[in-house]
């Protein structure tokens, strides 16, 4: 009998890659956990690999835990809000702390063998150059809104730890890979379409989203309880990303970089039209905030344990770049200006 796995968050981008390898092995039985308002077409892709789709609120623990399977052996919570705009805090500390704390109460109603809980680098904060898993993390009371939430999730893991929960936590960087339409890919998408002004000064460091994907699986079996992975990749400017990225679409993008001053004088003034339009700004103050920094992460742990192995940036790129064209997020190379391999 295959082992089932109940995935939050599986129609998101690190969900898709987490059940497209789940669903290619026939060891493994899926069942996701979506949302009323998940798409048709997310819902027509999981449909299409075969996984077990369940309507539950995500922060019902009751709810969930009376339709997880019974032979559920490890959940696998993905699910998150990444926005940075500071209307959507109520909205997003519901889904990534309230959330969180239901699955993890979930797992303890029905006894499920092991969550995997995925969070975020960013917990580690941005002030020093490198992070590793003994570094002390910032609380619930970070000025960014994302940053404190999944702070305040991993409270909430370690409060159901203490209460019998067999839990470990990852937390990747910055994820880039396909079906990514929120997050890090939308710089290459602005850049290549004209309208990225000016480069962010950070970096940080890159994780494809298909090896985050083997690690959360692997995370399963083979994760200490109670444990942190940092699951880093090759570091790199934002600028170097772009550039990059340029080169492999046969494209000169830009190479401004903005200052981080300059930066953060525009994400106020944004922020300050966005309250007076309810138009969504370009950029906000938080989103400055993590784009100002640029942290390197120790992933040792996470390789030594869980068999991490993070792609070469270049390599991340192309996945995240033939996705992009696929999607029909940017234009196809010209037959004249082809990428360069």
């Amino acid at each position: 009998m295959p082992r089932r796995a109940v995935v939050t968050g599986a129609g998101g981008m690190l969900g898709r890659h987490v059940v497209a390898r789940l669903t290619q092995d026939p060891g493994w039985a899926v069942t996701a956990f979506i949302r009323p308002e998940t798409p048709a077409e997310a819902r027509g892709w999981l449909n299409a690999r075969g996984v077990q789709l369940i309507e539950a609120p995500l922060t019902d623990a009751h709810a969930m835990a009376a339709q997880t399977p019974d032979d559920t052996d490890v959940y696998l919570h993905l699910a998150a809000d990444t926005s940075t705009d500071p209307r959507d805090r109520a909205r997003q500390w519901q889904t990534n702390v309230a959330g969180t704390a239901a699955v993890a109460e979930a797992v303890l109603l029905t006894r499920v063998r092991r969550l995997v809980h995925v969070s975020s680098a960013s917990v580690y904060g941005f002030d020093r150059r490198r992070v590793d898993e003994h570094c002390p993390k910032v609380g619930a009371d970070h000025p960014v809104g994302y940053v404190a939430s999944k702070a305040a999730a991993e409270e909430a893991v370690q409060d159901a730890i203490a209460r019998g929960v067999d839990a470990v936590i990852l937390n990747p960087g910055h994820m880039l890979g396909a079906w990514d339409r929120h997050n890090w890919a939308g710089l290459i998408r602005l850049a290549a379409r004209g309208r990225l002004p000016a480069i962010p000064p950070g970096g940080g460091s890159f994780a494809g989203a298909a090896a985050v994907a083997d690690a959360v699986i692997a995370a399963a079996d083979r994760a200490m309880i109670g444990e942190n992975y940092l699951l880093g990749g090759p570091e790199a400017s934002f600028q170097e990303l772009i550039r990059r990225a340029g080169d492999i679409m046969g494209r000169r993008l830009t190479d401004r970089v903005a200052p981080p001053r300059l930066l953060m004088a525009v994400a106020q003034t944004l922020g300050l039209v966005s309250r007076l339009t309810g138009l969504r700004p370009a950029i906000t103050p938080d989103a400055a905030r993590i784009t100002c920094h640029m942290v390197a992460i120790d992933s040792d742990r996470a390789k030594r344990d869980l068999g991490y192995a993070p792609p070469p940036l270049d390599s991340i790129l192309r996945e995240t770049i033939d996705w992009l064209i696929q999607a029909g997020e940017i234009d196809a190379p010209s037959s004249s200006t082809g990428p360069v391999r």
